[in-house]
């Protein structure tokens, strides 16, 4: 049996800033930045054009949770 949680609303609180804080540090070049966050893991999705642009936005997150788990799930294309 799976147990499903629904995130809280600090996690929610978190998925904001991160997104904000993705954006600012990325110069809002990830396109469709979905983020999402729970009990210590970052799940990161959307698409960027440059291998660069979706390392900075790793960084945004581990500057703003530096233990966090982060998965950066975003596509790389142009």
């Amino acid at each position: 049996m799976v147990a499903l949680t629904t995130p809280s609303t600090s996690d929610r609180t978190h998925d904001s800033e991160l997104t904000r804080r993705i954006d600012s540090k990325t110069f809002r070049q990830v396109h469709n930045l979905h983020v999402v966050h729970e009990a210590g893991r970052v799940v990161l999705r959307g698409r960027s054009e440059s291998y660069y642009v979706k390392q900075l936005a790793t960084h945004a997150v581990l500057d703003f949770m530096p233990d966090a788990a982060v998965e950066n799930s975003i596509d790389v294309s142009r």
